[in-house]
């Protein structure tokens, strides 16, 4: 199986728990973490586990003074698989490449619909103490940090072999990064336009030069790169 496979494999086996968390199901995450243990994704799952294990709930579930109830929300950090909502309009913010190629663009906010989220104090009361790590009143958060932590880590995988591929040569045909990878092109566009370098150029239309669509220029390549996956110039 090639590498791209194996986290393709991997994201179908993380959609399927999504839609089980979403379902109401809890305690999903650790077969996942099981299954890619044994794989080149291990430290992925590492990671998430760890994760887990140091979960943080206050930095997820958060009241208002103004408000009876406390909110789920996932923090505007790098850190996270899944994007966050603007806590004022309740409306996902601007998805990436990844979020779409995925389909998690709603994931938070349908995580919000699903769950009737608990006071996260000990005593189950706004005067309590908070819970202690890694031990969340809303217990669905250890899978849902896990899912999120994953989702990231697949993301970055896809990220890294285009950014190798591109860096390697002074020019790439994006077209045949996609055809190599297995990806759609607007994926890889998008994927181009976070990781380049600011003196890079990518051209997915040229009017003047058709030889020059969808083609990235790399200023300062490195040549002694080894892609994990690469192109047959």
């Amino acid at each position: 199986m090639s590498y791209p496979d194996v986290i393709r494999r991997a994201e179908s086996a993380l959609k399927k728990a999504e839609e089980e968390l979403l379902s109401g199901k809890e305690g999903i995450a650790e077969q996942l973490l099981v299954g890619l243990s044994n794989s080149v994704l291990a430290p992925d799952a590492e990671k998430a586990r760890e994760r887990m294990q140091n979960l943080d709930e206050s930095r997820y579930v958060k009241w208002e003074r103004w408000k009876e109830d406390p909110e789920f929300s996932v923090p505007f950090w790098e850190d996270e698989g899944y994007l966050s909502i603007d806590s004022s309009a309740h409306q996902t913010r601007d998805p990436d490449w990844y979020a779409k190629m995925s389909g998690t663009s709603g994931f938070v906010a349908d995580m919000r619909a699903s769950r009737k989220v608990k006071m996260p104090t000990l005593n189950g009361k706004r005067d309590g103490e908070p819970t202690s790590v890694g031990q969340p009143a809303n217990t669905w958060l250890l899978d849902f940090v896990v899912l999120s932590s994953l989702r990231l880590s697949f993301k970055t995988r896809w990220e890294q072999l285009v950014r190798d591929i591109v860096r390697k040569r002074h020019r790439t045909d994006l077209v045949l990064v996609a055809e190599t990878l297995g990806l759609e092109s607007h994926y890889v566009i998008g994927i181009c336009q976070r990781i380049k370098n600011l003196d890079d150029k990518i051209s997915e239309y040229d009017p003047l030069d058709s030889s020059m669509n969808m083609t990235y220029i790399c200023r300062n390549p490195d040549p002694s790169l080894q892609p994990l996956v690469d192109i047959q110039d």
